[in-house]
């Protein structure tokens, strides 16, 4: 996949085509898709489910958390959790 320029010069990727707000769940339950990254806005931990069924904890964990998630735990902390697409 080459870069994409938008009209007002912006490069583009590709890969995310969309995000959705989301808030996790307990038992831990499915992303409305599977997501490409996380985007965490409030500092806190984040319990996610990687497409293999892992279990991962990010302690400390905002900004952008790439890797290939299916599910986000209520055990979070982390606030402000957004799926890429």
């Amino acid at each position: 996949m080459g870069t994409i320029i938008n009209q007002k010069g912006y490069v583009e990727n590709g890969q995310f085509g969309g995000a959705a707000s989301i808030t996790g769940s307990n038992p831990i339950g499915a992303l409305p898709f599977t997501a490409g990254g996380l985007y965490v806005g409030q500092v806190g931990t984040l319990v996610a489910q990687t497409i293999d069924g892992s279990l991962v904890s990010f302690v400390s964990a905002s900004g952008f958390i790439p890797g290939i998630f299916t599910a986000v735990s209520s055990s979070s902390t982390c606030g402000s959790i957004v799926a890429l697409k």
